[in-house]
């Protein structure tokens, strides 16, 4: 894969990412006080590994077409990271049978 397409796939994947965090914001907030401060901790924790992608994303933008493969790697490493750690939330939230935005 070239570089700007993947630059290009990357920030479409991003923007996927963006409207299911405001959908995860926008849930019902849970009853309990130990229950909300989790999903307040996930959803902070997941806007932090999204800064972190787009940090890679600009270092690969940088970065020479030869020196880019080790970025592109972590980037995808990250992005991998963050939907299963979104997915994970979800489940806890809904259940397992009902989790996940994507």
């Amino acid at each position: 894969m070239v570089k700007q397409q993947f630059m290009n796939e990357m920030e479409t994947r991003l923007k996927t990412f963006d409207a299911n965090m405001e959908k995860l914001k926008a849930r019902p907030k849970p009853k309990s006080e130990h229950a909300r401060a989790e999903l307040e901790k996930t959803y902070f924790l997941l806007k932090a590994r999204r800064d972190e992608l787009r940090d890679q994303l600009k270092a690969a933008e940088a970065a020479t077409d030869d020196g880019w493969h080790p970025i592109k790697a972590k980037a995808e490493k990250v992005y991998e990271d963050m939907v299963r750690y979104m997915d994970e939330t979800c489940a806890k939230i809904d259940g397992p049978e009902n989790a996940g935005l994507y």
